[in-house]
């Protein structure tokens, strides 16, 4: 296929060539130095981010049984997988490592409104395609992984924007479902690939995307925690077909049997997935999580963490919490047996009493609380009682809903607090050093602990990523 036929092959029921086109296009013709210095700096947070929960998930069990699995298979060794020691598989199995990590706390960042987890899906195709060329890229190796991971997460954002409707109107787990689409995107811009073979790798997407939610149902399910890994190894596959040839289907996203017209009923926004494309770009706007759980609980611990802040509270002065909380945010407060942890850690991390009594007991959630027994128990038998919770429906509407939330100290003290954008996001952000902290906590965490001055190697390489012609150093580190 040539770029001449596309348009004729390409088109919807208006007549307009299919918006895979423009998006192949787009990906093919954008450089490095086409990205605004914005979006290079909010690639290189989520990036930094990324890399952190990567390694908090390595001493998890369902990790280290996924790579044992693919450390079995054969190929090229030519892809590191983060935090093993030294291991090192062929790309789309080092993908399948690193992503199985990524989740495992429900910690990575989020795009709020789109509400998915753009850099999840991105990053390790990027880094692991990377490696398997040389990881030099012409001396711009920083550069080629900024670039892959600013577009793959502006498409990927895009993709999930145009739906419309809250998550759960559909039955389809909306990360994966379109996160492959930005893992796909980020392998292919770092092969290079043209505008043709863009499209192919799109049209070799379409059959690959799945994920229900099932997993968020079935208790103990290993699926949650491990999907990155499980979805995002078959960009790479999409992206190194392509680039030997092979076709992908037509009408990926406009066509009767494409994406949106598959898993979503039809019910979308072409405008939305293609408007400003290139000139605006949704990487700009994703959260960075401060706490390890699931965003939904997010408001509520920003007013609570607020609180306690502001007037020194902490467990000991506190007698209650009230949570005023929409339909969605109610149905996290359930109860949590003894005993949950480790084995139903990635429960937990959707578990809104659970999270806000954590809170209230550490004045955060450590890491080391899905890990240790003792500790999540102590705070389910002490520190769950004090948090209580009522329904208001002013906070209905949105998947990711805004709450109220009030403290009441052992004085008889009364104060509340309102979060309508959860600490993390864009227009409510975390500090640099807070980013950092959380980055130097999570690579402690890690099977094969980085200490923090080997964590703050990694940050300084991170932070001057687009100055470095190679990966090696910092693949070095991470190892």
């Amino acid at each position: 296929m040539t770029s001449a036929n596309l348009h004729q092959v390409q088109s919807n029921s208006a007549g307009e060539p299919d918006a895979a086109l423009a998006i192949a296009t787009h990906l093919a013709k954008t450089r490095y130095e086409d990205l605004p210095a914005s979006v290079v700096q909010a690639a290189k947070a989520s990036i930094l981010d990324t890399l952190g929960c990567i390694l908090a998930g390595t001493p998890c069990d369902d990790v280290l049984s996924v790579r044992k699995v693919a450390a079995g298979w054969a190929g090229a060794p030519s892809s590191t997988v983060i935090g093993s020691g030294g291991m090192r598989l062929p790309a789309a199995s080092a993908v399948l490592g690193n992503g199985a990590a990524i989740h495992q706390f429900d910690y990575d960042d989020t795009h709020d409104i789109a509400v998915m987890h753009p850099t999840s899906a991105s990053l390790t195709p990027a880094l692991a395609l990377s490696e398997a060329q040389g990881g030099a890229l012409d001396k711009k190796a920083g550069q080629a992984i900024i670039t892959a991971v600013a577009l793959g997460n502006d498409i990927s954002s895009r993709v999930g924007l145009a739906t419309r409707g809250r998550m759960w109107d559909h039955p389809w787990f909306r990360a994966p479902v379109i996160g492959l689409f930005g893992a796909t995107v980020s392998a292919a811009k770092i092969l290079n690939a043209s505008a043709d073979q863009h499209l192919n790798a799109l049209g070799l997407t379409l059959p690959q995307v799945s994920g229900t939610w099932a997993s968020l149902h079935h208790k103990g399910s290993s699926v949650r925690s491990i999907r990155d890994g499980l979805t995002y190894r078959n960009g790479v596959v999409a992206a190194e077909l392509s680039m030997a040839g092979l076709r992908g289907d037509k009408e990926v996203f406009d066509g009767p049997y494409g994406f949106y017209h598959a898993f979503f009923r039809g019910d979308y926004d072409r405008n939305t997935l293609l408007q400003g494309l290139g000139k605006h770009y949704e990487t700009e706007r994703i959260s960075l999580k401060p706490w390890p759980c699931i965003r939904h609980l997010h408001t509520a611990l920003t007013a609570a963490h607020e609180l306690m802040r502001q007037h020194q509270l902490n467990f000991d002065t506190i007698r209650e919490v009230m949570l005023y909380l929409g339909q969605v945010s109610i149905d996290r407060c359930r109860p949590v047996a003894l005993g949950s942890v480790p084995e139903n850690h990635i429960d937990l991390a959707g578990n809104m009493h659970f999270a806000v009594a954590a809170l209230i007991r550490h004045g955060t959630i450590p890491l080391a609380i899905y890990h240790q027994t003792a500790m999540a128990d102590d705070v389910i038998t002490h520190a769950m009682p004090k948090v209580r919770w009522q329904y208001d429906a002013q906070y209905n509407g949105r998947t990711l809903e805004p709450c109220r939330v009030t403290i009441t100290t052992t004085s008889g003290q009364t104060h509340t607090a309102s979060c309508d954008t959860a600490l993390g996001h864009p227009d409510n952000p975390m500090p640099l050093d807070a980013r950092i902290g959380k980055f130097v906590d999570c690579a402690g965490a890690a099977l094969h602990p980085l200490d923090k001055a080997r964590a703050m190697q990694v940050v300084d390489l991170v932070m001057k990523l687009e100055q470095l012609p190679d990966l090696k150093p910092l693949m070095a580190v991470l190892a």
